[in-house]
C-alpha cells in the first residue's frame, strides 16, 4: 500500500533574491516531511530555483497582470485541493481563502517597528 502525499503549497516572491532567501525554509520542510508534495508559486524570474525541489508535483510561475487579476486566477487554479499546508510569503489573502489544514502566513511589518530580514521572516513562519 502506497503512502499518501501531504501536499504543500509554497508561495514565494517574483524577485530572486528573496526567493533564495526562503529557500531555506522549502528544504526544511523536505526534510522534515518526506512525504511532501511540493506546488511551487513564484515569479517567473524565480522558478527555476524551485525546479529541483525534492517532490516537487508542480511549478508555477506567477505573471502579474493588472488590478490584481493574477491572484484570481491563481486561486481558481488552487481551490479545489485541501492543502496540508499552505506557506504564503506574498501576503494573507491567498491563503485564506484555500482550504487548508494549517497556515504560514507571512505578516506585513507594522508600522514602525524596525525592518526584519527575509531570513528571519523565513524562519518565523516555519
Amino acid at each position: 500500500m502506497s503512502r499518501s502525499r501531504f501536499p504543500i503549497l509554497f508561495v514565494t516572491s517574483s524577485r530572486i533574491g528573496d526567493a533564495v532567501l526562503t529557500s531555506g525554509l522549502i528544504q526544511r520542510l523536505v526534510e522534515e516531511i518526506p512525504d511532501a508534495s511540493f506546488t511551487v508559486v513564484a515569479g517567473p524570474l524565480a522558478t527555476p530555483l524551485f525546479r529541483d525541489t525534492p517532490g516537487l508535483e508542480r511549478l508555477i510561475p506567477l505573471e502579474k497582470e493588472k488590478r490584481g487579476m493574477h491572484w484570481f486566477k491563481l486561486w481558481r487554479q488552487l481551490r479545489g485541493r485541501r492543502w496540508g499546508l499552505v506557506v504564503d510569503f506574498r501576503g494573507p489573502l491567498l491563503g485564506r481563502l484555500l482550504s487548508t489544514k494549517r497556515r504560514a502566513i507571512r505578516k506585513p511589518n507594522e508600522v514602525g517597528a524596525p525592518p526584519v530580514h527575509k531570513v528571519i521572516e523565513a524562519a518565523r513562519l516555519g
